[in-house]
């Protein structure tokens, strides 16, 4: 089958380019003979960035060259955020073109916004049509497929659930001793790692708080990443994060882009991953450390709780006393994967 795949590729920052560059791949290891469209320049064939004028009629005629159109979605695909309403209309609109013009189409849902107000109803009635014209929806867990179907008034039989690490494979085959020497890390030591793009949603601030309170003399936190963009919000929570880590003994902030490989580095040198986050659907991060078999920290929030349970390895908390908790009974359990 000949697919055309619209999604964030790489060397495109953040965990849809990174997951839509893994599906590209196994549409490929398939046989599918597979082109993408990015919307900023990339590894993908082509550009389509769907807030541009002109980008709904460009992506139908690339879509009515191929078989299936997949599209990876995510709401900053229509605007970045503090985008008007309107404005992201209009990138929807031309999204609308591209699929109402493919033959066939599958939706991966990533995020969603289900609105709130006055306008909720307004804008869902907007969304709606253009949800229910892919032949197929997929989300990450059985509560999204839940509330897609019953916020949109969709046939559930229309969305799957597919798990985020679905397609993950290694980016590196370090060892943790090689991790932390790789990355000028101490040998010795538990260490707990929280890592991603620097915001307050992720959290990172809770697992500084967390790690103060269990006073280790051995153990060290490690928070590891970069500002997504660089705006006001970023910018004051990354200061915040050093300010605490000045306070706290045994905590480093390392503040940078990270290659895929280094990433996956990070997570094989730690002990622990922690991620306290105040809002998220699900968890790259998360499924990226099961993947090396690392223990998970998680905060029950959106639909990381249902992407967590029963997941070996993970331990979901709900509150700061739970946390501290976690945080305690994982640095007096050793790690037995190198």
């Amino acid at each position: 089958m000949r697919v055309l795949v619209l999604t964030p590729y790489p060397p495109m920052r953040g965990g849809i380019a990174a997951y839509g560059g893994q599906a590209v791949d196994h549409l490929r290891s398939r046989g599918d003979e597979v082109s993408v469209a990015s919307p900023k320049p990339s590894d993908a064939e082509y550009v389509v960035d769907v807030r541009e004028r002109g980008a709904g009629l460009a992506l139908a005629r690339l879509a009515r060259r191929f078989d299936r159109l997949i599209v990876q979605f995510q709401p900053e695909m229509l605007g970045d955020p503090g985008t008007t309403r309107l404005v992201r209309g209009r990138a929807l609109l031309r999204l609308a073109v591209g699929l109402w013009a493919a033959r066939s189409s599958e939706l991966y849902v990533h995020e969603i916004d289900y609105g709130n107000g006055p306008l909720a109803l307004l804008m869902r009635a907007a969304v709606r049509p253009v949800l229910a014209h892919a032949d197929l929806l997929t989300v990450h867990t059985e509560r999204e497929r839940e509330d897609l179907s019953r916020w949109f008034r969709l046939d559930k039989q229309r969305i799957r659930v597919v798990s985020q690490g679905a397609y993950m494979q290694p980016a590196t085959r370090s060892t943790r001793a090689e991790s932390r020497e790789a990355l000028g890390l101490p040998a010795d030591g538990v260490m707990f790692l929280a890592i991603g793009f620097l915001h307050p949603r992720k959290g990172f601030d809770r697992a500084i708080r967390g790690f103060a309170s269990l006073r280790s003399d051995q153990a060290r936190l490690y928070i590891v990443g970069s500002m997504w963009r660089d705006d006001a919000i970023a910018r004051g929570h990354v200061q915040e994060l050093r300010q605490l880590a000045e306070q706290t003994p045994g905590v480093e902030v390392r503040e940078g882009y990270l290659s895929d490989e280094d990433f996956d580095r990070w997570i094989v040198a730690s002990d622990v991953l922690v991620l306290p986050y105040r809002v998220g659907w699900s968890s790259n991060v998360m499924e990226r450390g099961l993947l090396y078999q690392r223990p998970v920290i998680m905060w029950d929030v959106g639909g990381m709780g249902e992407q967590g349970t029963q997941r070996q390895n993970v331990t979901l908390v709900a509150d700061e006393a739970e946390l501290v908790r976690a945080m305690r009974e994982a640095e007096g359990a050793p790690l037995s994967t190198p």
